[in-house]
């Protein structure tokens, strides 16, 4: 059984409960390749709510970095 831990800002249950189904129904999809047995998938999704002022990366905070990036 697969254990997977998402650290972040907390998220409304409703947003937990899409992220949780679409991450049991990659790992099913990807143990049925592997294996080539279809099982029930069953996955452990722990969510771990931590208050996150500001992110960085290096010294420059996330929204400064953003706007560098190149336009689409």
């Amino acid at each position: 059984m697969p254990v997977v831990e998402i650290t972040g800002p907390a998220l409304p249950q409703d947003a937990k409960d899409r992220l949780a189904k679409k991450i049991t129904e990659v790992i099913a999809e990807e143990e049925k390749r592997a294996f080539k047995v279809d099982t029930t998938g069953i996955t452990v999704v722990l969510f771990r709510d931590t208050a996150i002022p500001n992110i960085y990366l290096g010294t420059k905070p996330l929204a400064k970095v953003l706007e560098t990036l190149p336009k689409p």
